[in-house]
């Protein structure tokens, strides 16, 4: 029997956690739990999925203790791993993020672009405080972060806290396209291993193998030139997401060599994303209308039943597995192969030594270690400086609440350019934000 730790999920109000509870059963013999803090400052929210999640514990994880706090000193005193997945502003200030960007025929996106800017910056404070939080009672707790946009908090978590190696951010977009890829070539996903390189939503495949030698990388990347990308769980997603995928065959018509992210799309076609969003109805809207609302009429159903009889067990394949497999591995050093997120320091040899770059690697008992990449040709590298730079003045805009800085990374941004749109996009996401940042 392994050893069992203690978890606090920090942002237990997203719709995202009863299925992350369903992973955390699926799950128990590998990563078994002592207790599980659930923490969040919202209590409504997070009381809209604790029946839901009190039961499925309750039924299959009796021997788990539970707890609910908006007390960040209870989530955070005794704990071993904090899954953090903050949504700082809510749905209501992910609404503005991509409303207030189409006012300028700007891509209106919540990772990417001036969008992604401003929940950047919403999220360094928040995560400032809650790392210095965790810090003050213990230097060994494992910070699993999970909040967007990954690029930015990542950058700026490793400005702030140099030394601190126990700090690990996370994505699951690649998780997500090697499940994806997994399905199309009809190969069991845990045997395919990958080589890749980029920053967090601006990176490419550029070697797909599996443990048996096989190498499917030219098969992937020509069905993915000549048809529509579709992922592992089209059925389960929105037209706005399939959408995305999409566009790889887009990009691939013009450039082949390796295979793209999907949130590439936002830097390489720009103009058309913006004129086909709609500016009252956005991908915020979308989710509050399909997916949270779903989940909240599941977890409704729980309310004052003693058994999950006739009730769907929520599980999340991707987020959920992500999240509950780096902790497993981290626990039982196991050094699995993931795609990490990790300080550059000569993985990509031609590439600024102190960025934060996503390539294939390893996780375990010292954290993430990426392997070598070498270098990258002059297209790749002069894609990635751009997008580098942007991400370094976003961070220090924050971190010196500089207004110039801000603007600059908005201008270098590939999906904005125009100094003009960049300047009034900025003063009315500033306005918009006023109670979470401010510039000078």
């Amino acid at each position: 029997m392994r050893e069992s730790h203690i978890i606090t999920i920090a942002g237990a109000g997203s719709a995202r956690v009863p299925a992350l509870v369903g992973t955390l059963v699926n799950y128990k013999e590998r990563f078994p739990l002592s207790k599980i803090i659930f923490y969040d400052i919202d209590n409504e929210r997070m009381g809209l999925m604790e029946d839901y999640d009190r039961l499925v514990l309750k039924c299959f994880y009796p021997e788990c203790e539970v707890v609910f706090t908006t007390d960040e000193d209870e989530a955070y005193r005794e704990t071993d791993f904090v899954f953090c997945q903050m949504r700082v502003g809510k749905t209501a200030m992910r609404s503005l993020d991509e409303k207030i960007p189409l006012r300028y025929g700007l891509v209106g996106q919540e990772t990417c672009g001036p969008g992604g800017f401003a929940y950047g910056m919403r999220s360094l404070g928040a995560m400032k405080h809650m790392v210095e939080k965790v810090r003050s009672y213990s230097k060994d707790t494992w910070i699993l972060n999970y909040t967007n946009p990954a690029a930015i908090v990542a950058l700026g978590l490793d400005k702030m806290f140099p030394e601190d190696r126990r700090i690990l951010n996370l994505c699951d977009q690649p998780f997500s396209l090697m499940k994806s890829y997994a399905k199309i070539l009809g190969v069991p996903q845990e045997k395919l291993r990958a080589r890749y390189f980029g920053l967090n939503h601006f990176g490419w495949f550029t070697e797909l193998k599996d443990t048996d030698g096989n190498d499917h990388f030219d098969t992937l990347r020509t069905y993915l030139r000549d048809h529509d990308f579709q992922p592992f769980n089209a059925e389960q997603r929105s037209k706005s997401w399939l959408d995305t995928y999409v566009r790889v065959n887009k990009y691939m018509k013009f450039i082949d060599e390796y295979i793209p992210t999907t949130y590439l799309q936002y830097y390489m076609f720009p103009e058309e994303i913006a004129a086909e969003s709609d500016p009252a109805y956005t991908r915020a809207d979308e989710s509050r209308d399909s997916r949270e609302k779903e989940v909240f009429e599941v977890c409704a159903k729980a309310k004052g039943r003693d058994s999950m009889e006739g009730l769907e067990m929520l599980t999340n394949s991707v987020f959920g597995n992500l999240m509950v497999e780096v902790a497993e591995s981290i626990a039982y050093d196991l050094n699995r192969e993931f795609i990490v997120l990790v300080r550059n320091d000569g993985i990509i040899g031609n590439f600024e030594p102190d960025a934060i770059v996503e390539v294939a690697g390893t996780i375990g008992k010292d954290g993430a270690k990426g392997y070598p990449f070498g270098d990258i040709s002059p297209y790749y590298k002069g894609l990635m400086e751009g997008q580098y730079a942007y991400e370094l003045l976003t961070v220090e805009a924050f971190l010196e609440q500089d207004y110039t800085k801000a603007l600059k990374a908005l201008i270098l941004n590939r999906s904005v350019v125009d100094p003009s749109k960049a300047k009034a996009v900025l003063d009315d996401l500033m306005e918009a934000n006023r109670d979470y940042w401010t510039l000078k």
